[in-house]
């Protein structure tokens, strides 16, 4: 473990460690939260091949009337998203959506009838 240079000043000893601080918080209800959090994450990420974020917030204020600190723990969980669907579509004269181009002219295509069984099927060029 790293320890932070020490102040000669601030009398300062061993440093917790902050999984140990991160336990204590609600319980280990909140580290709970967060090992949920890792595990949709991760799931997600590997689903969608996309990265995600989980983002962990902390604010330390003092209380009022005493020597004791409020800790108040956030957390921020973005999945990745999906990849977006396209499709092409054209705008006709009163601004709907359509699929076929309408300045386009169509072709007078029909459906032709499957062949009876035993008949001989011409091929092109003959």
């Amino acid at each position: 473990m790293t320890q932070p240079p020490e102040n000669e000043n601030d009398g300062a000893g061993q440093v917790r460690p902050f999984a140990a601080v991160l336990q204590d918080v609600n319980g280990g209800d909140f580290a709970d939260l967060l090992s949920a959090d890792m595990q949709t994450l991760t799931t997600a990420v590997r689903e969608h091949g996309r990265k995600g974020e989980l983002t962990i917030k902390f604010t330390v204020a003092p209380m009022r009337g005493n020597n004791a600190l409020t800790v108040t723990a956030r957390r921020s969980l973005k999945l990745p998203e999906e990849e977006p669907v396209e499709s092409v579509f054209f705008s006709d004269s009163d601004g709907n959506l359509v699929r076929d181009d309408p300045r386009q002219m169509q072709l007078p295509l029909r459906t032709v009838n499957k062949p009876e069984p035993g008949t001989e099927l011409r091929k092109a060029g003959q």
